[in-house]
């Protein structure tokens, strides 16, 4: 049988304005009006606490727990529901509460523990204890009123916990007084629930609450957010500390008896927080988006933030950032398993942006990730990883990604998906550095310093979609479908188009790396590759392939053609120009592993170099460049590879090359190079590329 029963407990006070000077606002009439308001301070509270239970109650100033303590306590009565508890209640509910201020502090342990219903027999037996708990024994015989605030509440916790109750009730008073004084309140704690005893307490020490209580109830507005642990409802408050003002917490379902069930999201402060079946789904950093800007990052967490708009499902909000002339606008809803986040930025002057993300953090149980259409680890995060750490090859063209969890664990997968009318944005898997300790979905722009500068007023800047509702069996079945209609297989040998490359795979195992098969093309010092066009969803018919991308920045488009030959991949590329322009020189290139140390053409052949650190240029390894149709790389590992040219209409040179060191491939390039001057092509279709990959097995 429980031993507190609140059943739909409602508390409500009238709260009156007492007369009003006659220099206030209203003058003299204002001398005899009195303004009456209702004030709810809880709403349809329900729960009952078994014999031997620790009960934490926690939340924001003015959210209820006092007046709920004081209901249990009976110094008070509910205005609706009932309250019973069965049992003697110790209670100690505020500093000085049953002390008489002119009586010793001797005197004042009888007539507390009187009130508490312990008879003077009882005190002598336990006043020796009482007195060396409260450490006040040199004070013992001087009038209370003389006493400081921790000589009080000392004095009264020390009664209190000494007259044997069934039930103890404590305010916020285990603050008080010294850290000594503190351990010793919390040993007193843990005894009394060894023996049996039931305790409900009020606390801003969450700390102790975690560490004390079975069970914890957390009051928000006057009403009750119940989590399945004490660290599920902490971490709750935790995501929602801050000023009313910019916090809101909105969920797929009105209904808050639903919440088990629900999507649920809390915007505080420029950080949002969200929760599936009560468990967190976000790392503790929760999302929250960053700009570099003026040498330095800004956080969103730390602008001035203002909730304009609260539905049940949705939230719209502003931050004004605090170092940056920049508002910004986040409209954000849920809709069944969703959360659909719209972002933009209002700068009140002209601002240079180098950099904007927005970062999705998730806890260390989600061990995979999907990229596109590939899927992999993450590392583990290690104490000597001191930096952020993307985890993928970054693909521009990226616009959908997932986080997976472990298979035993209770996270749902995380699903994003892209929209931005920004073209640098694109989506970005990373590990965060040992401290943060989070994986990290990641919608960012790195914009080049010729566009880096928004002018004043509103830039739309993304929409990301996070969906919750999927299972990893169906994300890999989608992706096993979509990669249908873009793989190529003949035999042991593979090709498969991925948003702007061709990655080759031999008896399973992938040859290609970082960029795969791509293209390029130089217009002046900016190279704008196969993989930043806007591709379309390729068209397939039987053992060939169509695809067309459109170039963001410039006006041409590409025209893909994918199929299986006899003597490997062949690959015809179409340059589709759409008015005017001047190209300095393009190139195909064969990126392959690292494993591949020798290289070969038709004039001449040498082994790749060595990888050298910090060396972030590419760099030739061959040293002539007159026209060939072919360049070969081997290794003792790996079947040889060949990128052949089978077109008479553009002249090419072959050439090898060692990428960055951070890459770590090697290169097979065909290239068009005018020479002097530069290529100046008129609107219409030329061959940009013709070709073919050949593999051959080791013997």
């Amino acid at each position: 049988m429980p031993l507190i029963e609140v059943d739909n407990v409602g508390k409500s006070f009238r709260s009156r304005g007492g007369p009003r000077m006659l220099l206030a606002r209203g003058g003299f009439v204002n001398l005899f009006r009195r303004r009456v308001e209702t004030i709810t301070a809880l709403h349809d509270i329900s729960f009952t606490v078994e014999p031997g239970e620790a009960v934490g109650i926690i939340g924001a100033n003015g959210s209820g727990k006092s007046t709920l303590l004081k209901l249990l306590a009976g110094v008070s009565v509910p205005t609706t529901g009932y309250v019973n508890i069965y049992g003697r209640v110790a209670s100690l509910l505020e500093l000085g509460a049953g002390f008489h201020p002119l009586l010793t502090g001797r005197e004042n342990i009888y007539l507390n523990a009187r009130i508490l219903g312990m008879p003077p027999s009882q005190v002598n037996q336990v006043f020796d204890r009482i007195v060396a708990f409260s450490g006040i024994e040199e004070f013992l015989d001087n009038p209370v009123n003389t006493y400081s605030s921790g000589m009080f509440v000392r004095l009264g916790f020390a009664v209190a916990v000494h007259t044997d109750p069934d039930v103890f009730l404590v305010d916020e008073v285990l603050s008080v007084g010294d850290e000594d004084f503190q351990r010793k309140c919390r040993t007193r704690i843990g005894e009394l629930r060894e023996q049996g005893k039931t305790i409900v307490f009020v606390s801003h020490d969450l700390g102790i609450v975690n560490s004390l209580c079975n069970r914890v109830v957390l009051l928000s507005k006057g009403r009750m957010v119940v989590r399945e642990s004490p660290k599920a409802t902490i971490d709750f408050y935790l995501r929602q500390i801050g000023r009313d003002i910019g916090i809101h917490t909105f969920s797929s379902l009105a209904s808050a008896n639903d919440s088990e069930n629900a999507i649920e999201a809390i915007q505080c402060h420029g950080r949002v927080s969200v929760f599936e079946h009560q468990h967190e789904i976000s790392a503790p950093n929760g999302f929250q988006m960053q700009f570099f800007s003026m040498g330095q990052w800004h956080e969103s967490s730390s602008g001035d933030w203002t909730v304009a708009q609260r539905e049940s499902n949705r939230c719209v909000a502003h931050g004004r950032m605090a170092r940056l002339p920049v508002t910004l606008y986040w409209d954000m809803r849920i809709e069944g398993r969703q959360l659909i986040w719209t972002a933009a930025m209002d700068c009140e002057r002209e601002i240079d942006m180098q950099t904007i993300a927005l970062n999705c953090f998730l806890p260390p149980s989600y061990t995979q990730w999907m990229y596109g259409d590939v899927f992999g680890l993450f590392p583990n995060i290690l104490p000597g990883d001191l930096n952020w750490t993307s985890v993928v090859s970054w693909d521009v063209s990226c616009r959908e990604v997932a986080a997976l969890p472990r298979e035993d664990g209770h996270l749902p997968p995380v699903v994003a998906q892209l929209e931005s009318p920004i073209p640098f944005f694109s989506l970005n898997m990373c590990n965060t550095d040992y401290v943060t300790g989070a994986r990290t979905v990641q919608a960012t722009a790195n914009i080049p310093s010729t566009e880096a500068t928004f002018s004043a007023g509103r830039h739309e800047l993304l929409t990301l979609t996070l969906d919750f509702g999927q299972t990893v069996a169906s994300i890999r079945q989608r992706v096993e479908a979509r990669l249908a209609q873009r793989k190529l297989t003949e035999g042991p040998l593979t090709a498969q188009f991925d948003a702007g490359k061709v990655r080759i795979s031999y008896d399973g195992e992938e040859l290609t790396s970082f960029t795969h098969f791509y293209a390029s093309m130089l217009f002046g010092n900016m190279w704008n590759d196969s993989v930043a066009l806007h591709w379309q969803p390729p068209k397939r018919t039987g053992g060939r392939i169509v695809v067309s991308g459109e170039s963001r920045r410039f006006p041409y488009g590409q025209t893909w053609e994918i199929e299986m030959v006899p003597e490997g991949v062949a690959i015809r590329i179409t340059l589709n120009v759409k008015e005017p322009m001047d190209i300095d020189e393009y190139h195909a290139s064969l990126v392959v592993r690292p494993e591949y140390d020798r290289w070969e053409t038709e004039h001449e052949q040498g082994s790749y170099p060595d990888f050298v650190r910090g060396l972030d240029d590419w760099r030739h390894a061959n040293r002539i460049y007159e026209p060939g149709c072919y360049a070969r790389a081997s290794s003792s590992s790996l079947p040889t590879i060949l990128l052949k040219v089978t077109t008479d209409e553009v002249v090419f040179r072959m050439t090898a090359l060692n990428t960055g060191f951070y890459e770590n491939a090697r290169v097979l390039q065909a290239l068009h190079s005018p020479g002097n001057g530069l290529l100046h092509l008129e609107k219409g279709e030329y061959t940009y590329f013709e070709g073919a990959i050949q593999i051959t097995p080791n013997e």
